[in-house]
């Protein structure tokens, strides 16, 4: 080999040689990754760990530069110009094809290194604050008592004593009363019917007779006859269709300011009854006496 030729293929060879192992992997070498999983992190663990993605940043400039002069070498430009002999450019391509496989290799491990120290590092700190939370005092417990249960429907049996109704109405949550001779609960016998409902009860020879429960609908038009339509409907699905109904609101009386003026004149009248298979009935109907109000009669045989 003459002198020219040695010339030009020693500084070559030795730039890439120098380029191609002056490192062998940054991250390999300086990162370092927590000592457990960051899921196994607790609150005394000593995590020495490197979160910098320094290292992994270089290894990856180093990635780059070997594939620049790997481009020089396999076209002959730059640093491996034409003149270099062939020989040395396919070393050079060899070289820095190698050192780009381990700084490549080695950039990946440096960013998962980082990475799972930030997490066992974020861990640790949720750790931290979760157990100074639950140091905290707790505020005190308003307990807010819960309401008493609703009053359930009274279902009073005909032919029951008073002491039996007396307790069958107190029991499902209503008030027992008596005055001016007159028996009261303040119940409906049934779900359905519109609220406000109270029976008045009737006794011969000790046994009851007749319930008479009175529902004294809202004061104005409107809510009187949604009161009237909500007991029939409830007296339907408990008793089937009446077995006679008649009901009458006049012409003149079907404006919403004159309607209850003509209930309490009588002049909106009517009633549905229904016979029972006991051969009780029960009978639902309009009564104009002031206040007007809407009735409910259950009646033994």
């Amino acid at each position: 080999m003459d002198m020219k030729l040695c010339t030009q293929t020693r500084p070559a060879a030795l730039v890439a040689i120098w380029l191609g192992l002056s490192c062998s992997g940054c991250s390999l070498m300086f990162s370092r990754g927590p000592t457990v999983a960051p899921e196994n992190v607790d609150t005394t663990t000593n995590l020495s760990c490197d979160k910098s993605v320094f290292w992994p940043i270089l290894d990856s400039i180093d990635v780059g530069g070997n594939a620049v002069y790997m481009a020089m070498a396999a076209s002959g430009s730059g640093i491996y110009a034409e003149d270099v002999p062939p020989e040395t450019r396919n070393i050079a391509i060899g070289v820095h094809a190698a050192a780009m496989a381990i700084y490549g290799a080695s950039a990946i491990y440096g960013y998962y290194v980082a990475d799972e120290c930030k997490r066992a590092h974020e861990r640790q700190e949720q750790l931290r604050k979760a157990g100074e939370s639950s140091e905290e005092p707790l505020a005190p417990v308003r307990i807010v008592p819960s309401p008493p249960p609703a009053p359930e429907p009274v279902e009073l049996a005909l032919g029951a004593s008073r002491e039996e109704a007396a307790a069958t109405c107190r029991r499902a949550g209503h008030e027992w009363s008596e005055g001016e001779g007159v028996l009261r609960c303040s119940g409906a016998p049934f779900a359905g019917l519109p609220a406000g409902a109270s029976a008045e009860l009737e006794f011969a020879e000790d046994r009851l007779s007749a319930v008479e429960f009175i529902v004294r609908p809202p004061e104005d038009a409107q809510g009187w006859a949604s009161a009237l339509r909500e007991a029939e409907i409830a007296l339907i699905r408990r008793y089937g269709k009446p077995q006679q109904r008649s009901f009458a609101v006049p012409d003149e009386c079907k404006a919403a300011e004159l309607f209850l003026g003509c209930v309490a004149d009588g002049k909106v009248t009517g009633s549905a009854s229904w016979s029972l298979a006991d051969g009780g009935s029960v009978t639902l109907a309009i009564a104009a006496a002031p206040p007007p109000t809407i009735r409910v009669r259950l009646t033994a045989d």
